[in-house]
């Protein structure tokens, strides 16, 4: 999965890899991690959904995740883009 906003004059780009679970963003060519692919609880959670914040300079970036029940290493999860509490885009991928 790969997203790019754009904020404030920065380019955001979100993106996660689905073999390892690596979930990044980078701001202007900055990269910074939101979930490691080292961390265990990245592949083994009993959790439906998972949130993250992302915030620059005054603007709040929500990101919720949300994987299927069944099988979620091979099916596409939801990925819902809030800014300042705004849906601006709802994506499906893997």
């Amino acid at each position: 999965m790969k997203f790019t906003l754009d904020i404030n004059h920065k380019k955001i780009t979100f993106q996660r890899n689905w073999f390892t679970g690596n979930f990044t963003y980078s701001i202007d060519g900055t990269k910074k991690t939101l979930q490691s692919a080292l961390n265990p609880f990245t592949h083994f959670s009993t959790e439906f959904s998972k949130t993250y914040e992302v915030r620059i300079d005054d603007t709040a970036i929500i990101i919720v995740k949300t994987r299927p029940f069944l099988f979620a290493g091979f099916r596409a999860h939801n990925y819902k883009f809030f800014i300042d509490g705004n849906l601006v885009k709802n994506l499906d991928s893997m």
